[in-house]
């Protein structure tokens, strides 16, 4: 049961602020029951004034994240990738054996991890911003001590916060670049829908409303019905309709060969940056 359980983060930046807020927000983690640590004062003074969670300042020797680690039961490494080796070569020996591992670090592979955690359970995640409002997505990949209650520990957490779904870790690169970057290349649709709108004469903040609203439907739509988005899309394009027309000119401008790279060169690039931490 996640109830009760100590939930320590190591970086206190957007990310993390997506999953602890979250978790909050659910009723079943409580403000006092999370502690954070991060470079910045008047970020961590930002983060304790809005929410009411733990701060400790880190500072150069690690004193911050050595307290995280101290009070934790579970402690999420939320730092860039590229400060992992030095960060995890620093704390790594402070942890107790029952400590679940969580890192939320692009690209930062579990045999990466099991350099510096040979003991421990530890979970590969990968989360999303829209965990702010409890709508994200996770994925899950536990290493072999993390199996069984640990895993679902991991599950339960992140099930708070949206939809988590526990898969091998070859597969966490490429739901990575479908659902952690896709918010940005959806804000992106957004903003374009929203001014064709305005082009047209809606006022730019009733345009903005409606694009969101009608893709936040239309994901909706596909989650509770079950069909596929092509009969759904299908449904909505009349005969010689407006819809029809739309839909034409965004294959004239090779819309979904343009989405389908975006994605396969996002998972690209986490594999690039995994390599290089």
């Amino acid at each position: 049961m996640i109830s009760g359980k100590k939930i320590g983060f190591i970086g206190g930046g957007q990310m993390c602020e997506a999953i602890f807020s979250g978790m909050v927000a659910s009723g079943q983690v409580a403000a006092g029951d999370v502690l954070i640590t991060d470079i910045s004062a008047p970020r961590l003074e930002q983060l304790e004034k809005e929410y009411g969670v733990g701060t400790t300042l880190n500072d150069g020797a690690n004193a911050g994240a050595l307290q995280v680690i101290q009070k934790s039961d579970i402690v999420v490494f939320a730092v860039k990738p590229q400060f992992a080796r030095p960060l995890l070569g620093a704390v790594a020996g402070a942890f107790a054996p029952t400590q679940l591992v969580v890192s939320i670090m692009g690209g930062i592979t579990l045999d990466f991890l099991a350099e510096y955690f040979p003991q421990n359970p530890v979970l590969r995640v990968m989360p999303n911003t829209p965990m702010l409002v409890r709508k994200g997505i996770a994925g899950i990949a536990a290493n072999q001590l993390a199996q069984g209650a640990y895993a679902q520990l991991g599950v339960e957490m992140f099930n708070l916060v949206g939809r988590a779904y526990l898969l091998p870790e070859n597969l966490i690169d490429p739901l990575t670049s479908v659902s952690g970057c896709s918010p940005a290349f959806a804000y992106l649709f957004i903003e374009a829908m929203a001014d064709g709108g305005v082009e047209k004469g809606l006022p730019r903040q009733m345009a903005i409303e409606l694009a969101a609203q009608a893709l936040a439907g239309s994901a909706e739509m596909v989650l509770q019905t079950g069909q596929h988005p092509a009969q759904l899309k299908d449904n909505v394009c009349s005969p010689a309709g407006s819809t029809i027309v739309g839909v034409h000119a965004l294959e004239r401008g090779n819309f979904r060969a343009t989405v389908m790279n975006a994605v396969t060169e996002s998972c690209d690039k986490m594999i690039e940056v995994g390599k290089k931490a």
